[in-house]
């Protein structure tokens, strides 16, 4: 037998794997070649284009998050603005009562070295009688405080008047100018010459003396110890007009500007009765 046949068929079995190695090999260093040295680019002129608009959106992004971030610390601000607000307005308003305190203890004591130092109450006005032909004050202090019928009523420019109704928690005050009032002054100049003065509506006085007494414009008038009601020496007002005497007058009148205008007022303070 002879040995050429089987060498024959050996020889065609390795061409045989040797191609089917070229045909998986080939393949494989080809798509090699692509990934590694043939790679993707994308052209000049497709990235310029792009970049600007990546840059728009980055820019955009940045924009939104710091106005987020602004409207976040926007309204914490504005949330403890308010409530250092509040604060601040509670601070104002104790502030002001402390004052408004301070300012009466301050008038009490004024009173009680120039005046009076029988000192009963000190009260606000909560009411202002708004009738042309009455001037009557309605003040926060009553019977529950001390207060009856009669007190004389000041504050440190002068007398304001006297109580002449009380209930448990107010008072009616009837002050210098009501036609109703009365008050017993003299000369503050000479401590002299005591005469009566009475309201005469709706912001001035009219006092009568004797002939004899020397009223003259710009005299000072205080209160006397006429009548019994007020403490003596506390101012009432100022003359501002000396009236001609008649053939058969008897007494000098005078008109009289009151040292207190009581639209005014605020808080007074209320002294013990004579």
């Amino acid at each position: 037998m002879s040995l050429q046949g089987p060498r024959k068929f050996q020889k065609q079995g390795t061409r045989s794997v040797w191609g089917r190695a070229a045909l998986i090999y080939l393949p494989l260093l080809a798509l090699s070649m692509v990934t590694t040295r043939f790679q993707v680019v994308a052209p000049l002129a497709l990235s310029s284009g792009i970049q600007p608009v990546t840059r728009a959106f980055l820019v955009g992004t940045q924009n939104l998050t710091h106005a987020y971030t602004t409207l976040a610390q926007d309204r914490d601000l504005s949330r403890r603005y308010y409530v250092l607000r509040q604060q601040n307005d509670v601070l104002r308003q104790s502030n002001e009562l402390l004052q408004r305190e301070v300012a009466r203890l301050r008038q009490v004591t004024q009173i009680t070295a120039t005046q009076a130092p029988s000192v009963v109450s000190i009260g606000q006005v909560t009411a202002v009688d708004p009738s042309p032909l009455l001037s009557r004050l309605t003040i926060n202090r009553g019977a529950a405080q001390g207060l009856r019928g009669r007190m004389p009523v000041t504050v440190p420019a002068g007398l304001v008047g006297q109580v002449v109704q009380v209930s448990s928690g107010s008072a009616v005050v009837l002050s210098l100018v009501d036609p109703e009032s009365a008050v017993g002054v003299t000369l503050a100049r000479n401590k002299g010459g005591r005469g009566m003065a009475f309201g005469a509506p709706p912001d001035r006085l009219k006092a009568r003396f004797s002939l004899g007494v020397d009223v003259k414009l710009g005299d000072e008038l205080v209160t006397s110890s006429l009548g019994g009601v007020f403490p003596v020496g506390i101012k009432v007002g100022t003359v501002v007009q000396v009236l001609p005497l008649g053939p058969n007058d008897v007494n000098r009148v005078v008109i009289v500007r009151p040292a207190v205008d009581v639209n005014l007022v605020e808080d007074v303070t209320v002294l013990g009765g004579l």
